[in-house]
């Protein structure tokens, strides 16, 4: 491919970069994404009335950037931080790879993300979800999202599971496939809540479950945590005029399908699972994207607390030690020998 002109618009170029992101096999999840860095980029352009330039980009066309992000397109933090990173990527490929001049440094390039806390249901609320009486076209999507609070497993894998993914395994059932997101294989023993759901729906379809759109799935799932009582107030944080805001929130308002991985791993941690066999379970790279993802800082520092100077009296099992449901939370299937 030839060098791009700097002079092109950025729908242009980004598009060229989409394209070899492609060929390279990046995942789909990856190259929507960038359709979504594209979009804002060519809205900038639109906004400010000029070409978004690498070989002009500067400090102040970046604040400028970044003000916009904030108070035109009103985007989140960490939605700013990943539209940021996006565009360093973008540039890099530019200048190392298509022999486009690229004027600034990309260090120096910055955006804060937010560490915003990741809403999770405790053992109450799975139980709470398990044994609410439903109208019948909602139980499927309770079912679909217990699924993915008992394996962790996101949305687009779970709505991607077939009976090619199920395998036996030492009397059991596990699942093997390749995540969608990070192209990492995993294997992950299905407990008995877990395969109660499998067979529920067997042989009613090629897909192991009967999984909506993420959209619907998002919008009844609420309905669904209201009916269940999961309606306590929630602390809801927020940027406006570089200031925080906060609210209460009902807990079922918030309520996604990615809830249920949040839930997956930091019960997993609190039931005592090693955080080295989450990460695998999860499919992360790093150690660290599993410690965060499970706020096993916050809720750990709790139970240590609470076992020190609250210990509850003999026989009386604390929370964390009292699965809801037989099995829920899956453990990874051990290597060979």
């Amino acid at each position: 491919m030839p060098a791009v002109a700097a002079a092109q618009s950025v729908a242009v170029v980004y598009e060229q970069y989409r394209d070899a992101l492609r060929a390279r096999g990046y995942a789909r999840e990856t190259l929507r994404q960038h359709i979504v860095a594209r979009n804002l980029f060519r809205g900038f352009e639109e906004h400010r009335g000029a070409v978004l330039n690498p070989a002009t980009y500067d400090l102040e066309t970046h604040d400028r950037l970044l003000m916009y992000l904030r108070t035109v397109r009103k985007l989140a933090p960490n939605s700013i931080y990943t539209a940021i990173k996006d565009l360093k990527s973008f540039l890099r490929f530019l200048r190392d790879e298509r022999g486009v001049p690229v004027s600034i440094e990309l260090r120096k390039l910055v955006a804060k993300p937010s560490d915003s806390p990741k809403l999770y249901l405790s053992a109450v609320d799975l139980e709470a979800l398990a044994t609410v009486m439903l109208p019948a076209s909602l139980i499927p999507v309770r079912d679909v999202f217990l699924f993915c609070c008992y394996t962790g497993l996101r949305y687009s894998d779970v709505a991607a599971l077939h009976p090619g993914n199920l395998h036996e395994w030492n009397g059991g059932r596990v699942l093997r496939l390749v995540q969608s997101k990070t192209r990492a294989g995993v294997s992950i023993f299905l407990t008995a809540a877990a395969s109660t759901i499998i067979d529920k729906y067997a042989g009613q379809r090629t897909r192991l479950l009967p999984v909506t759109a993420n959209q619907v799935m998002n919008r009844y799932l609420k309905r669904i945590a209201k009916l269940a009582g999961l309606t306590r107030a929630v602390d809801l944080v927020s940027t406006e005029g570089g200031g925080l805001v906060r609210s209460a929130v009902p807990q079922c308002e918030l309520v996604t399908v990615h809830t249920a991985r949040h839930t997956f791993a930091t019960q997993s941690l609190l039931r005592g699972m090693p955080v080295e066999v989450l990460q695998k379970i999860l499919g992360h790279k790093k150690i660290q994207t599993t410690l965060i993802y499970a706020k096993i800082i916050e809720d750990f520092q709790h139970h240590t607390m609470q076992r020190i100077w609250d210990a509850p009296a003999a026989g009386q099992a604390a929370d964390v030690a009292t699965p809801v449901l037989p099995g829920t939370i899956c453990a990874v299937e051990p290597l060979a020998a």
